[in-house]
């Protein structure tokens, strides 16, 4: 548990609540999805936020019991807006994208890889070319190169 704002914002997850939370109330399971961060981690920072001011949970008028849906507060938009003077705002919700992105890279490329054709050339693959050096020359070539043979001669004695 955060005592002070400070070791608030310095937990993970933090500045995330209030970025999304900026954009309109969400629920607790599209909290967690948009941030990528555990349900405990969550519950943690969204209790906190809420004990700092800086959240409250909305109570949905169709219901007569409050939500689990939470809301940003004055308190949490003065905050944000120092935020984004800082671009941190951006910098997070792009951070957010790219995660976004390499997900949805990883499905593709696990099903790239569950093809036959696939998996073959994999498996064909090697580390090392026993007839290639690390540099892509061939070494079964018997004949040196210029610049092997001036090599040669810069150490040579006179």
């Amino acid at each position: 548990m955060a005592d002070t704002l400070s070791e608030y914002f310095q937990r993970r997850g933090s500045l995330g609540v209030l970025i999304v939370l900026k954009g309109g109330p969400h629920r607790f399971t599209d909290l967690a999805e948009a941030l990528h961060i555990s349900e405990s981690t969550l519950t943690a920072r969204l209790g906190e936020a809420r004990d700092f001011g800086l959240i409250t949970p909305e109570i949905d008028e169709q219901e007569t019991s409050v939500g689990d849906q939470y809301r940003i507060t004055e308190r949490g938009q003065y905050v944000v807006r120092k935020m984004e003077q800082l671009e941190m705002e951006h910098a997070y919700r792009t951070m957010l994208d790219m995660h976004a992105q390499v997900e949805n890279g990883r499905g593709e490329l696990i099903k790239w890889i569950g093809e036959d054709d696939v998996r073959e050339t994999i498996a064909r693959c090697s580390d090392s070319d026993p007839y290639v050096d690390a540099f892509g020359e061939d070494v079964t070539n018997s004949s040196r190169s210029e610049v092997d043979r001036g090599a040669d001669e810069f150490f040579t004695k006179e």
